[in-house]
């Protein structure tokens, strides 16, 4: 059964987040934070790829990691600016890397790059050693709220993509790129963005996404209420599955012997 997961939060000092601090998360890079005077040294091994999106007329220093968390912190003054937006979406386990890079690289330049917006991009392995098939590759993606020009950050906010429809209009566009994925590479698999109500699905529980704490415990070997919870939807939905497969494999007989 293919994965579909997007969502995306904005990233504000009001709420204790520094866009640095979650830059050095999602990339493992050594980084310092210039609005809060802080350096985030955490280090990682599963990030199968990272890079940096930048419109095609964007100052050539913007390229760099360090010196562009340094001017998103410096384009905001308030205590409690919101800094950015962040997203993080689940990967299609079917496809190997080089596929995996270029739905994100799809999805940004589609809707962020081409709208005049930088991002920041890491594709982390979600790496289950007890069973590859159920591996969690994913994607955490940084977006500034100001668009991006040869002097650097716009002295407005991009407010446009404030608006509630792009929230649709993200997730669409993410299962669609991952559709023309699956199809590139001859599987088929496809995901949808909507809800099983309103794909007519009434008979499939919707399953739950493990927090990163509870993903982490369950990859020790520990036993988490979640992933239990998580584990018994998905058996219910496989008996579910079998059941409608032994339905119509009853009618098929029937309709022969007919």
């Amino acid at each position: 059964m293919a994965n579909y997961y997007l969502e995306a939060q904005a990233i504000s000092r009001g709420k204790g987040r520094s866009v640095t601090k979650l830059a050095n998360y999602i990339t493992g890079r050594k980084l310092h934070d210039s609005y809060n005077s802080k350096t985030y040294y955490r280090q990682r091994h599963d990030v199968l790829d990272y890079r940096i999106f930048q419109p095609s007329n964007a100052p050539p220093d913007f390229y760099d990691l360090q010196c562009l968390c340094d001017k998103i912190e410096a384009a905001e003054i308030r205590y409690d600016a919101r800094t950015a937006r962040e997203f993080k979406g689940s990967l299609p386990n079917e496809l190997p890397l080089r596929q995996l890079i270029h739905i994100v690289c799809d999805f940004v330049e589609t809707n962020f790059v081409n709208q005049g917006l930088c991002a920041i991009a890491a594709i982390h392995e979600g790496k289950n050693e007890a069973d590859p098939s159920r591996n969690n590759p994913h994607v955490h993606i940084i977006v500034p709220t100001r668009t991006v020009g040869p002097e650097g950050f716009s002295k407005k906010k991009d407010r446009e993509h404030d608006n509630r429809k792009y929230i649709v209009i993200w997730r669409e566009q993410w299962a669609l790129i991952q559709n023309r994925a699956y199809e590139r590479n001859g599987l088929d698999k496809r995901v949808s963005h909507e809800s099983l109500k309103v794909q007519g699905v009434c008979d499939r529980e919707p399953t739950i996404r493990l927090s990163r704490i509870d993903w982490q415990r369950e990859q020790r070997g520990e036993r988490t209420s979640a992933g239990d919870l998580k584990r018994a939807i998905l058996a219910r939905n496989m008996e579910r599955m079998r059941q409608r497969q032994h339905e119509k494999t009853h009618e098929i007989d029937v309709e022969l012997s007919r």
